[in-house]
């Protein structure tokens, strides 16, 4: 007889014999309590309910249909209910916090993981370049780790929770009584693994070949050494296009490609696989039998390119070391693409018709892989800020921004851009197949632990697709304001503003300021844990622990207003809006900063009085403005001048009336001069130049009074305000940077 647990609904069977036994008791397997029974019946009612009862159980439309968290994973959806129960109870509960690592990539695969809830995303390690790609990202109701289980090998991947994750864990020992008990599992266990199998297998198309049927190329079997043949059980087949087929014993030997592509630079390898008898027999007798022929036949070829007046044999002897008597890699290979072009004809109609598959496939060839990845390590290496990968009639340009100067790092050949392209956007999940429209993505990465993401830019360009990665490194961001604003009394200004309990901070200045490290450098000084920080941005280029970030998307009307709408029934203590783009947007944030918020926001705008000037054209009302602002910030960067070489020199007279000094007073200015440190350039990183102005009753009546940008900035100079151009004179006499780059950022106007 079968019975339901009515507090969890799990059944339990009872056994007949005993059910009059009023002493009888039974324990639920699920939820460990007692299960309600019924009072011992008369016999004949007693009867009639066990009839009702065995007829309940035996009919399904009777039961209840349960549904059990194991059943939406496809290892354990075709087992009943009762039988995930059992399986359940082998398991063991972990919870994990944001950023924990689950597994380890080379880590025991002494168990297999179960998401309850939450997400995880599952990350491998470049072995050339050290960066840690994002494979995929799991959530609840997703496994992994069955593979390490089944084979007892090192994890092939690291698994980091990236919010609170809960998971449900089975070990090697409760597996292998699963796999014993449970005949369903192993049959789910077999199909997984058949399928896996099966797909392995169309995407490296590796086939069986036997070498007794092959005609043989000396000139291809002699671009390994006998000796690499050997060692890995490999020998060369076929090479065309700068493709090599390479018969293997064993195809994923690892070790074997990488030494084949050290000694041909560039190949793409097509594996095949043949068996250990073939490659035995041919290295013993065909590969012999081959390399005599060869050689008697460069033998003839030398003799009867022998003049008549040859050196005495003596001589010959002395000379024949220094002789090469076998060619080169590179000149085997110069031949054979020779040969091969003889009857190449290029289709000018044809030559942009790559679909999709084979675009796909490009982008998976080692060769181009480990290309994309250096240009990302080497960005980051070299503290770049952006990356160029730019189509050229001839060639692929790729080019750093380097503390804001671009520079040409790599010319690489045509031939491999519809491949690094395609690769690039198949890492940042776009579109490889759309060509015509922008894209925009992300690439995420770790590089030594330190977390790097990169926000990617598409545009259809004349020669090809134009793409530009902006380089997010997470850990650059906290820099902390005194890092930023070397001046001492405008660093004391910005704090005194930012401690303020509510009102709106404008921070101004154009595209690539550094009006984004600004704000989120206040931020990490106001962030604690008695306070609640609400960003609206777009999009969210740093991840900072304990505040609320929201990415702006416009293609469902989530726009900066609509999300500082919702921010205000948050209980907010702190509001930072990315950028002030339109009325609706200013409106409700001088609204939020008048109802007791502070607000940071960003303006493009040249110079800080000229904040107004765009908050009333925007339509906000100049009373609104007076009474709400605490104070605006405009801001530039310059190259910062390397601390180790810099030199000092006396300004000219030009230059100190252009920065508004006296030609009849001593100057000291100092120039870049270049060392191993700066690599030569003279120059290591980015300096800020601020204006910062603070409101005051004066300034507070003249904006109130729709006061002109030229008024606001002519009272604000005589309240003690600096400009732009006092900052950067400031920043010319201690040695931050240059004349040459002040003018670059700092108008004479200014």
């Amino acid at each position: 007889m079968v019975v339901f647990c009515k507090r969890c609904g799990t059944p339990v069977k009872l056994d007949n014999a005993r059910l009059a036994d009023p002493d009888y008791k039974v324990i639920c397997q699920h939820c460990y309590r007692p299960v309600a029974m019924d009072p011992v019946r008369p016999a004949g009612a007693h009867a009639s309910a066990s009839a009702s009862s065995a007829a309940t159980a035996e009919d399904p439309a009777h039961v209840p249909e349960r549904t059990h968290y194991l059943q939406q994973i496809r290892l354990f959806s075709a087992l009943p209910y009762e039988e995930c129960l059992l399986i359940e109870n082998r398991l063991r509960p972990r919870e994990f916090a944001p950023q924990q690592t689950i597994v380890k990539e080379g880590g025991p695969g002494d168990a297999m993981f179960f998401i309850k809830s939450g997400g995880v995303e599952v990350r491998k390690k470049d072995p050339n370049t050290g960066i840690d790609f994002l494979l995929s990202e799991l959530k609840a109701g997703a496994c992994f780790g069955e593979m390490a289980l089944l084979t007892g090998k090192p994890r092939a991947a690291s698994v980091v929770a990236v919010e609170p994750t809960s998971c449900s864990v089975l070990e090697q020992s409760a597996f292998d009584e699963v796999l014993l008990t449970s005949s369903k599992v192993g049959l789910a266990m077999s199909r997984v693994l058949a399928e896996r199998l099966d797909e392995a297998n169309q995407q490296t198309g590796i086939e069986y070949i036997s070498l007794a049927k092959l005609q043989f190329d000396p000139r291809v079997i002699k671009l390994l050494p006998h000796q690499m043949m050997q060692q890995h059980k490999v020998i060369p087949l076929a090479f065309s296009s700068n493709r090599l087929t390479l018969a293997m014993v064993n195809p994923n030997n690892l070790i074997a490609l990488d030494d084949v592509r050290r000694v041909i630079k560039g190949v793409i390898i097509e594996p095949v696989v043949t068996s250990e008898d073939d490659f035995k027999r041919f290295i013993t007798a065909t590969y012999v039998e081959i390399i005599r022929k060869e050689d008697e036949r460069v033998a003839r070829e030398m003799g009867s390119a022998t003049p008549k007046s040859s050196p005495p044999p003596a001589k010959a002897a002395e000379a024949e070391p220094s002789a090469p008597k076998v060619e080169s890699t590179d000149s085997i290979l110069e031949s054979l693409q020779s040969e091969a072009l003889k009857s190449l004809e290029v289709d000018e109609s044809q030559q942009n018709s790559e679909s999709v598959s084979d675009l796909s496939h490009t982008a998976e060839d080692a060769p181009i892989i480990r290309m994309a990845n250096s240009i990302l390590a080497l960005a980051i290496k070299k503290g770049a800020s952006d990356i160029h990968v730019e189509p050229q009639e001839k060639e692929l340009a790729v080019r750093f921004r380097v503390d804001g100067e671009l520079q040409l790092v790599q010319t690489l050949p045509k031939k491999i851009q519809m491949g690094l392209i395609s690769r690039f956007k198949i890492i940042a999940k776009l579109d490889i197949a759309e060509k015509r429209l922008p894209q925009d993505g992300r690439i995420s990465v770790r590089l030594e632990e330190r977390p790097i993401d990169f926000r990617v830019s598409t545009i259809p360009a004349k020669w090809g697709e134009k793409i530009c990665m902006r380089i997010l490194d997470k850990s650059n961001t906290l820099l902390g304001l005194d890092k930023l604003i070397l001046h001492p009394e405008a660093l004391e200004q910005v704090r005194e503003m930012i401690s303020q309990p509510y009102g709106i901070i404008y921070v101004t200045g154009p595209t690539g300021s550094g009006k984004t490290t600004s704000l989120y450098s206040a931020l990490a000084e106001l962030n604690d844990l008695d306070v609640n920080i609400s960003t609206a941005e777009d999009p969210i280029e740093y991840d900072i622990p304990r505040i609320n970030q929201v990415q702006t998307h416009k293609q469902i009307g989530l726009d900066f207003a609509r999300i500082l709408r919702a921010f205000l029934r948050q209980d907010p203590d702190i509001i930072l809006v990315g950028e002030t783009r339109d009325t609706e947007t200013a409106h409700i944030a001088v609204e939020a900063a008048l109802t007791g918020h502070l607000v940071f926001t960003t303006l493009h705008t040249n110079d800080a009085a000229g904040a107004f000037t765009r908050l009333t054209e925007m339509g906000v009302e100049p009373f609104l403005m007076s009474s709400s602002t605490i104070g605006v910030i405009a801001q530039r960067l310059t190259r910062r001048l390397c601390q180790q070489c810099k030199e000092s020199y006396t300004p000219d007279d030009i230059s100190l009336k252009y920065m508004g000094l006296d030609p009849g007073k001593s100057f000291t200015f100092y120039r870049q001069k270049g060392c191993d440190n700066c690599s030569g350039t003279g120059y290591r990183g980015r300096v800020g130049v601020y204006e910062v102005l603070r409101m005051n009753g004066d300034l507070r009546r003249l904006v109130g009074g729709g006061g002109s940008s030229e008024a606001i900035g002519d009272l604000a100079m005589k309240g003690g305000m600096k400009t732009l151009k006092d900052y950067s004179v400031w920043l010319l006499q201690n040695g931050w940077t240059t004349m040459d780059e002040v003018l670059q950022v700092v108008s004479a106007k200014e």
